[in-house]
């Protein structure tokens, strides 16, 4: 064996990320924890897929929710509208439900954004619920991950307000619908009307919110 051939053979030293994360893994020995979860073996039933369609609608619900937030101004104050859309055009209404029009008819992939945002969020709430009932009659809640089934009913209580804000903050018939609930339910927004017979202005109370740059949740 010539000298060519030993130096060909001798092992590159490692690079330096590899020299990075050994020196990672010496401190923080997170190495064997990501192999464990990597060998995990998961079934194959398309059911184990509900919380990876949640994971996905929640990212496209926060993207379009922060574009969406762009243009929404949820302010209660009452204009007239003058836009392009005729039927509506001289209507007294209010600032929110103005804007939600301008970002419908005047921007420029304002109606998709609306759609997308609107249809991710109810299929985020769907596929939440159907989640925690196979969790719930498999029997995946039980120990050692009834800490998993707690933060999930949580989420999804969490999850079904925030759909409630998007509902109400238009300002539109749709708006006024969900709040005039049957009065044995509980008010959901006791800052407006009193019993949540009238007009409900969920769309002023989120304005303070809005103004200081907090993300708005527009359908």
């Amino acid at each position: 064996m010539n000298s060519t051939d030993a130096l060909a053979k001798r092992p590159k030293p490692p690079g330096t990320s590899a020299v990075v994360l050994d020196q990672a893994d010496e401190r923080f020995a997170y190495a064997a924890g990501l192999r464990k979860q990597f060998n995990k073996v998961f079934p194959t039933h398309w059911s184990f897929m509900l919380g990876e369609i949640a994971l996905y609608s929640f990212i496209i619900v926060l993207l379009s929710g922060v574009y969406l937030a762009l243009f929404f101004d949820p302010s209660m104050e009452e204009v007239v509208y003058n836009g392009p859309y005729d039927p509506l055009r001289g209507v007294h209404m209010s600032r929110a439900y103005e804007s939600a029009l301008e970002l419908t008819f005047e921007v420029r992939g304002g109606l998709f954004m609306r759609q997308l945002h609107h249809w991710s969020a109810l299929l985020f709430v769907a596929s939440m619920i159907c989640h925690m009932f196979r969790v719930y009659f498999t029997g995946a809640f039980r120990k050692p991950r009834e800490a998993n089934w707690v933060i999930g009913v949580n989420l999804i209580l969490l999850g079904t307000f925030a759909g409630f804000t998007g509902y109400s903050l238009p300002d539109e018939m749709l708006s006024g619908s969900v709040c005039a609930s049957p009065p044995v339910s509980p008010c959901p927004c006791p800052w407006s009307a009193p019993g949540c017979t009238g007009r409900c202005s969920v769309a002023s109370s989120w304005e303070w919110r809005s103004s200081r740059g907090s993300t708005s949740f527009t359908c």
